[in-house]
């Protein structure tokens, strides 16, 4: 067995999981940490303090493979979030919240099931100048207003195939069952289950992602959509990233559409240094009345080594009528939150 699998085996038991040793078997730990300074106002609300996860959640994960002969190979990811700062146990005390899956991998592509990132979120996040930061204003087609979005991170009880690479395009197709629920009807038995689509293609300096996703809102056959359309073209000087999306909601809880977009530049300043610059929009329609706002970043990232990187951002949004975008605090309606914050992350 791999150190590392020795490793992850010695971290497990600690966890109070059960540990199986297989010559075969090539198990990794891992994880990140990342933690900030920040000072954030709203109006008259104003927030200072120790913030977590800004340009990647912290985690603490296990990830391995099993040969099964023939090409075939068993698979599995536990990863777990933390908020650095206090220890908690992050998405909601989880012990597995960010990922959790097991599944099988062949020439043909991988079959995955249980908890994990969602169609969408796989190809739209990349296309963030970013990578998707926590407080980028980029990430406004990720904000709820009036109109819920089809878009979210992760789902459960997900089953995913993932295709391989032909000439650079690949697929992920993923259907979710939701909370399986016993309710007394179709509607109510449907609640959270949905399916995503996304195409992805990459060859040399291009990239490219579409996706759709949908799923059951609530117990009354309400539903949400997220389409969306993304691009990044790498110019070694500055690499330009656009994405777009739309937003549909339908059912008697709310109805409405919702367009977003971000533009964003990758800019590397030296052989360790790299700003990100973003730009991001999103404007909402319906019945009673649109939540309107656009933004912009820019960060600054440092790595002193491959593992440990420094950084620094502004953020701010502009929100319109009774729109109240923003991070740790909720602005009042009309109300332009901003964000300054220094930190650090690390790999292992």
């Amino acid at each position: 067995m791999h150190k590392s699998g020795i490793v992850a085996l010695a971290a497990a038991a600690t966890l109070g999981l059960p540990t199986v040793a297989s010559a075969d078997t090539n198990v990794t730990i891992y994880g990140l940490i990342d933690i900030n300074l920040g000072y954030e106002k709203a109006g008259s609300l104003k927030h200072t303090g120790v913030d977590t996860s800004e340009l990647n959640g912290s985690r603490i994960g296990f990830k391995g493979t099993e040969d099964l002969g023939n090409g075939l190979k068993a698979l599995f990811v536990l990863e777990t979030g933390f908020d650095p700062d206090t220890g908690a146990t992050g998405q909601g005390g989880r012990q597995f919240g960010r990922q959790s899956f097991v599944g099988l991998e062949g020439g043909w592509g991988k079959v995955m099931l249980g908890r994990q990132y969602s169609p969408a979120f796989v190809a739209l996040d990349p296309f963030e100048a970013t990578g998707g930061a926590d407080r980028t204003a980029g990430l406004l087609h990720r904000k709820t207003g009036s109109v819920k979005r089809g878009y979210e991170t992760r789902f459960d009880n997900m089953i995913k195939y993932r295709s391989p690479s032909f000439g650079g395009f690949s697929a992920d197709v993923g259907y979710w069952t939701g909370a399986e629920n016993t309710g007394p009807n179709d509607d109510a038995r449907k609640e959270g289950r949905g399916y995503g689509i996304t195409g992805m293609y990459k060859n040399g300096p291009f990239a490219a992602a579409i996706t759709t996703q949908s799923y059951f809102t609530d117990a009354t056959g309400g539903k949400a959509s997220t389409h969306g359309i993304a691009g990044a073209y790498d110019f070694k000087v500055a690499k330009a990233y656009l994405l777009y999306t739309q937003d549909r909601e339908s059912g008697t809880a709310g109805k409405g559409k919702a367009r977003s977009y971000a533009l964003g530049a990758e800019i590397p300043v030296s052989a360790v240094g790299t700003v990100a610059l973003s730009y991001g929009a999103r404007d909402e329609s319906n019945e009673a009345g649109a939540e309107d706002a656009h933004g912009w970043s820019v960060y600054y990232m440092h790595n002193l080594s491959k593992r440990t990187t420094l950084y620094t951002a502004y953020s701010h949004i502009s929100n319109k009528d009774d729109a109240n975008y923003g991070w740790n605090l909720t602005p009042a309606a009309g109300d332009d939150p901003s964000v300054v914050m220094a930190g650090i992350r690390h790999r292992f």
